[in-house]
């Protein structure tokens, strides 16, 4: 490289030169390092439908059907598909958040054990809460009366 910025002198071949070089990054330093290493670590998973895509559209569909369950329950009052739809979609939309909190804080590459205990709590929680929500809505008031009595005290 030197040799050559020697040989050809002046700004237009210097900087000719200087945009055909490769970044850094796509140098190959060690030659120990075989083509089957980097094909091995540059593999892609398994495409997974609760990722991605599917995942953005099902967190975004929770998200704006809390809208009108809560307009409806607010509007109309207690109902029991509002009650229902609400213990359902609250606790749906609350695991989507709190997983992306977990993803993004605790990633599981960093720090394996907390992501797993935080990930199980996560699950536990959420199972608790639908269970409650279930049983709040058949043995006691429901949620919607309960938010309305809460929302007028």
């Amino acid at each position: 490289m030197s040799l050559r910025l020697l040989a050809a002198p002046g700004l237009r071949n210097t900087t000719r030169l200087l945009v055909r070089q490769q970044p850094m990054g796509l140098v190959k330093i060690h030659s120990s390092v075989s083509q089957s290493n980097v094909a091995a670590t540059n593999a892609t998973h398994k495409p997974d439908r609760l990722h991605g895509s599917y995942h953005w559209n099902i967190e975004r569909a929770a998200s704006v059907a809390l809208v009108p369950l809560i307009a409806t329950q607010l509007t109309y009052g207690a109902s029991p598909v509002t009650d229902t739809l609400l213990g359902v979609v609250l606790p749906l939309h609350l695991h989507i958040g709190f997983d992306a909190c977990i993803t993004d804080y605790f990633n599981a590459r960093k720090s394996v054990i907390l992501n797993k205990l935080m990930t199980g709590t996560l699950w536990a929680s959420t199972t608790g809460v639908l269970i409650a929500c279930y049983q709040f809505n058949t043995n006691d008031i429901g949620l919607t009366e309960f938010l309305s009595k809460v929302w007028a005290a």
